[in-house]
């Protein structure tokens, strides 16, 4: 176990306290596990590269705990009406056909490239922001910074974030299709 993988496994652990605290609003809870969760997200690639202890097993846990984390708190800003129901669809939509394909290609025995591209890294930040942004609002949808209005800002990150989510989703495809298209070659 690298200290990469308790990263990540920390970000496992903490996605149903995070949930836990959002149903019983504890605002400020919820925010502050979020954040400590997210930020495991941020530092443990760094981590493992750091230590030089990549490890197969944390390329894929990883990805999987971002998505638990994120789609966990989308599920709950969702539920209270903070994202709209397009956003949503979108973002759950493009993790399960990520995962999807990366089970069917495991199935296939096909080799699998575990790295992320750039705009998938791009598109997990703005997802935190949405999150974070989210929390913020449910806990005070008043909030303005300066004279921008938080709502506001709040939608401009979401279709940036979505624009991001359909490139790197389309980018996914393309990689799948090419992994698809070698092993046919060599089949």
């Amino acid at each position: 176990m690298t200290v990469a993988n308790i990263l990540t496994t920390i970000r496992f652990v903490l996605t149903p306290v995070f949930v836990a605290f959002f149903i019983v609003e504890q605002h400020a809870w919820a925010i502050i596990v979020f954040s400590v969760a997210g930020f495991t997200d941020l530092i443990d690639g760094t981590v493992a590269r750091m230590l030089k202890q990549p490890s197969a097993k944390g390329a894929l846990m990883d990805p999987v705990a971002d998505k638990f984390l994120v789609q966990s708190c989308f599920v709950c800003l969702f539920a209270a009406g903070i994202i709209p129901w397009w956003f949503f669809i979108l973002a759950m939509g493009r993790d399960v056909m990520i995962v999807s394909g990366i089970f069917y290609l495991e199935y296939k025995k096909y080799e699998l490239p575990y790295r992320a591209t750039w705009s998938s890294k791009i598109a997990t930040l703005f997802q935190l922001a949405v999150a974070v942004i989210g929390l913020i609002l449910w806990w005070e949808p008043k909030m303005a910074i300066g004279v921008l209005s938080l709502p506001d800002l709040y939608f401009g990150i979401i279709v940036t974030t979505s624009l991001l989510l359909v490139v790197s989703g389309a980018q996914y495809v393309m990689i799948g299709l090419s992994i698809l298209k070698e092993n046919r070659v060599r089949a």
